[in-house]
């Protein structure tokens, strides 16, 4: 009897198996990093947005009576808009001598939708 040297079929099957799974668990680690890293900018770029919002709702404090601003409080003029996919609202709760003023910047993505919050107390000072 010859013997014969070589793989046999079922190696070959449970090798291209292998390498199967393999690629196939490389390619979902990268679509999950590359979705993490997305969420990371996202959330980044929506905590600015929020940031940059109060600074220029303190700036228009600073131009104004409080009065005015407590009126115009939620759409100061002069606010650059965001960028989509993103979305701002703006909430003002006067409280006799000082407003609480909360920016949210929100976004929808594959995962849902998701929210920078961002809360301040400006006081009257003029």
């Amino acid at each position: 009897m010859k013997k014969r040297s070589g793989q046999s079929l079922v190696e070959m099957v449970i090798a291209i198996a292998v390498v199967l799974v393999v690629i196939v668990s490389l390619v979902t680690v990268t679509t999950v990093s590359i979705r993490n890293a997305t969420f990371s900018r996202n959330q980044a770029l929506a905590t600015k947005y929020a940031q940059e919002t109060i600074e220029k709702i303190r700036e228009y404090r600073a131009k104004v009576d409080w009065n005015t601003f407590g009126a115009n409080c939620q759409n100061p003029p002069g606010l650059p808009s965001v960028p989509s996919p993103f979305s701002r609202t703006i909430n003002c709760l006067e409280s006799g001598d000082s407003i609480g003023i909360t920016v949210t910047v929100s976004w929808t993505d594959a995962k849902g939708t998701h929210k920078s919050e961002l809360t301040t107390l400006l006081s009257k000072w003029k």
